[in-house]
């Protein structure tokens, strides 16, 4: 049985907590064991991964209160640079070691430098990727040319958003917000027994 969590804040609140961002390339020993990326198109462990790309899981994300690509601009993640575009807030500037599209007029038009992914299905273009992320279980950022994985427009690197699977077990889970001006928001997550090889997730979200 799942536990349910409820909690409130004011919007400009307190800054998020440092977490540590985890790396391929981290040569501490401790804590990398129960990583599991997808970054190859199948689960491996982070360690045993051949490729330069940082990791925030769920408890770093709710700990730096990420609810967007654009909290990601403090620095969470060594060279991404995620900026709005000027005109657009919508619209992101999505950079990796300094590969990615320029901030021009004609930015949200074009083809991306650095492929944006959702459960490994492309966002073709810049339009949206500023908008709320729900449920996510990590993002993936890998650095450098990915074409041989991921395709075109990955000249930068990969940023890839896993969201959270059906556990298959029953369970529920819920939060609640408010903030300023009336603002205010409400998520539930509900997991269903399995039944045979099907498992359900029912997601709601309010704000």
């Amino acid at each position: 049985m799942g536990t349910g969590s409820a909690w409130g804040q004011t919007a400009g609140s307190a800054a998020a907590g440092v977490a540590p961002t985890i790396t391929a390339e981290d040569d501490q020993s401790g804590g990398l064991a129960d990583i599991v990326v997808t970054a190859q198109k199948r689960k491996t462990n982070l360690q045993d991964t051949p490729i330069a790309i940082s990791v925030l899981d769920d408890s770093a994300l709710r700990n730096r209160h990420v609810q967007s690509l654009v909290d990601l601009q403090d620095g969470a993640i060594p060279s991404l640079r995620v900026a709005p575009f000027y005109s657009r807030n919508s619209a992101l500037i999505v950079n990796i070691r300094g590969v990615g599209v320029l901030s021009d007029s004609n930015q949200p038009a074009r083809d991306q430098g650095v492929g944006v992914y959702i459960d490994g299905v492309y966002l073709g273009r810049a339009q949206g990727l500023g908008t709320a992320l729900y449920d996510v279980q990590s993002i993936e950022v890998l650095k450098g040319p990915q074409g041989t994985l991921f395709g075109r427009n990955t000249e930068g690197g990969a940023l890839n958003i896993v969201t959270k699977k059906p556990t298959g077990e029953f369970g529920f889970n819920g939060t609640a917000g408010i903030g300023n001006y009336g603002s205010y928001k409400g998520e539930a997550h509900l997991d269903l027994p399995a039944f045979g090889n099907v498992a359900v997730k029912l997601d709601g979200i309010v704000t």
